[in-house]
């Protein structure tokens, strides 16, 4: 159990400029588990309970200046959020206590109609560990173009360089630096005047970049949705591909993980490229409101993409969601995933996941 504070200021604008700062604090109030920080077992922690990657700790999340002295641009320089597209990619992990952020020098055009020009230099990304990683750089390229009634399209370029520097080959195979390009394209599309389908599509490939070797590896998402009476139904597929001989598994960089492939977080390794055997993950999920309560509910089924290590079906998970407003400044949520792995062994080989039951109980006040 454990409660998470954040207050933050923005100053009022001068010379086209304001300041914003947010600072945080998560306090644990149970330590009946364990946290995992690398290979370390935080201090308080017990190696006979689960891992709960929300360490006690303050920090400055949120720290920057915001520009605006050019027309149609927002320039924004210091300690920062950023969620691109749907934060599969690079995203804020705000779904735990201790959320992601970026030193980072970030640039905003909305000079052309329906087309939104984003750019950013990043040299640290601070961790929800309360560490943080130093980069050479992060150099984020993106641009959203909404002209198109049935189709928003967005198209993007993410180059990372770490700030290792490999001399060996072992280590260049090591190395995240990677360039990794992409298109998404999402919408409605009108069927009937009362039916109306809702859709998404995206396709990534990663290369080499900087001092990394061996990545060529791709990454590929489809969702369609529609809402029929009460209730919203949807279906999707997710590929990431994984280790194929040489060429690495592919790296969804400093995505918000836990809002993909399972609730129950077995995949999270693909943050860093560490799924060896990559996934596919086939899920269908249902929602409705009742009585003021939203209600979702997945089923998720899991396979490998490469059969090199681990030749079989990872599992199956089911999830659920209930989510309430209960005033203006006061909300309330429930959550269960249930993973269910499928096979202990295939070919002798492990399977890289485990049978899983987790829940969560939250509560959220905006003041």
């Amino acid at each position: 159990m454990n409660i998470r504070t954040r207050v933050g200021y923005r100053t009022g604008d001068f010379l086209d400029s304001n300041a914003y700062i947010q600072l945080q604090n998560v306090t644990n109030l149970m330590e009946q588990y364990s946290f995992v920080e690398g290979t370390h077992l935080k201090a308080g922690g017990d190696k006979a309970n689960d891992s709960i990657a929300d360490p006690d700790g303050s920090r400055v999340q949120q720290a920057y200046i915001d520009v605006k002295a050019l027309p149609d641009h927002l320039f924004r320089i210091g300690r920062q959020e950023i969620i691109l597209d749907d934060a599969r990619l690079i995203g804020n992990i705000n779904w735990r206590q201790n959320g992601q952020s970026f030193d980072a020098l970030s640039v905003t055009n909305t000079s052309f109609q329906d087309l939104k020009l984003f750019a950013s230099y990043i040299n640290q990304v601070n961790t929800i560990y309360l560490g943080h990683m130093d980069l050479d750089k992060l150099i984020l390229l993106h641009a959203d173009y909404s002209g198109i009634k049935a189709a928003d399209i967005s198209a993007f370029c993410y180059l990372l360089d770490d700030d290792d520097n490999p001399r060996t080959k072992a280590e260049k195979r090591a190395s995240r630096d990677s360039a990794t390009y992409g298109l998404r394209v999402k919408g409605d599309l009108p069927v009937t005047q009362e039916l109306m389908l809702k859709y998404a599509l995206d396709y990534a490939h990663q290369s080499d970049f900087e001092d990394g070797d061996d990545h060529r590896a791709d990454m590929f998402n489809t969702f369609i949705g529609a809402k029929v009476s009460m209730f919203d139904l949807g279906a999707g597929y997710s590929y990431l591909s994984g280790q194929d001989g040489h060429h690495r598994p592919f790296d969804t960089l400093f995505s918000t993980t836990h809002k993909f492939n399972g609730w129950a977080d077995q995949f999270v390794s693909t943050n860093g490229g560490g799924l060896r055997d990559g996934l596919q993950d086939a899920y269908v999920q249902v929602g409705t409101d009742y009585m003021g309560v939203k209600l979702t509910a997945v089923y998720h089924y899991f396979d490998t993409s490469e059969n090199e290590y681990f030749d079989g079906n990872y599992g199956d998970e089911i999830d659920l969601l209930a989510n309430r407003k209960i005033t203006d400044n006061l909300s309330g949520l429930l959550s269960f995933a249930y993973y269910s792995q499928d096979d202990e062994k295939a070919n002798g080989y492990l399977n890289p996941t485990r049978d899983e039951q987790v829940f969560w109980a939250r509560l959220h006040y905006v003041f």
